[in-house]
């Protein structure tokens, strides 16, 4: 029993010094400095950055009064809803009133509304394909 105890003892320090060092080694190897990162590092790059015109956004109309809808010559959705009808003409939006005070349509920012194959989302307040599920609905099959 004496024997079996020192043979436990002889390998848990067996044990202890090989994982000592599997540390040592593991951190002895060449570490590299900070100030050489900086000499290989080019802060300039070798190509040209690209610039693009920023698309035109119509002016936000967030504080914009909503004007109400009248008649029935709004578009048909696909969903089977309708849009907009503004000055007796069709909408692919909301109807708002203008700085003075005549009612126009438009989809949020967008003055106009929106295209043919699209419909204003009140969600994402933008224009989105007409076929898009609305209000975090899955495509129909």
């Amino acid at each position: 029993m004496h024997m079996h105890k020192k043979i436990s003892n002889i390998r848990i320090v067996a044990l202890l010094l090989a994982v000592v060092g599997a540390i040592t080694v593991g951190c002895g190897g060449k570490q590299q400095s900070a100030r050489n990162d900086q000499t290989q590092v080019n802060p300039v790059s070798e190509t040209q950055p690209k610039f693009e015109p920023l698309p035109q956004t119509a002016p936000v109309t967030l504080s914009a009064r909503f004007a109400p809808s009248i008649g029935d010559c709004g578009p048909k959705y696909a969903n089977g809803l309708r849009g907009a009808c503004i000055n007796n003409q069709p909408c692919r939006g909301i109807g708002i009133y203008d700085s003075a005070g005549k009612a126009v349509c438009a989809c949020y920012a967008r003055e106009g509304g929106c295209g043919e194959s699209e419909r204003c989302d009140a969600i994402k307040k933008s224009c989105v394909p007409e076929k898009e599920p609305g209000f975090g609905r899955a495509p129909e099959d």
